[in-house]
């Protein structure tokens, strides 16, 4: 989960927790960057920059191509 964390806080999208044992300090911290408006923002630029499921992706694509059976 460590590398997940740090891909949201690269991401801008949330926040990565900072050491192994969370204090309230932390906590607050992670909490303060999470609900900030930017980070709302970002969050939606990265939402729609996702690619759907690659496996209905490439169902829809051999649909397409081959037609149905």
């Amino acid at each position: 989960q460590p590398y997940w964390a740090r891909r949201v806080a690269e991401l801008g999208i949330g926040a990565a927790h900072d050491g192994p044992v969370p204090t309230a300090g932390s906590l607050s911290a992670a909490m303060e960057t999470a609900l900030a408006p930017e980070t709302r923002i970002r969050a939606s630029e990265v939402a729609r920059s996702v690619r759907a499921d690659g496996a209905a992706v490439a169902a829809k694509l051999l649909i397409k191509m081959f037609g149905r059976a």
